[in-house]
């Protein structure tokens, strides 16, 4: 499985990774999420062309990612 990280800043605790992690997980190319509030960062183990779709699934959720 690849790795990659983004960036989603305004994640500040324990609710926002479970929110975080609920909305990534469920899609296909995701095979692992790893939701850090403390450092804002977003690390998902899987298909690197998901990304996109992670992405947005993170602003539907009503987090901004940084670029």
């Amino acid at each position: 499985m690849d790795e990659y990280t983004i960036e989603v800043p305004a994640m500040t605790c324990e609710g926002c990774e479970i929110v975080i992690t609920g909305a990534v997980s469920v899609l296909s190319g995701v095979g692992k999420v790893d939701a850090d509030a403390a450092n804002g960062r977003v690390t998902i183990y899987g298909d690197p062309s998901a990304e996109p779709r992670v992405r947005e699934a993170i602003e539907k959720a009503g987090y901004d990612v940084l670029e």
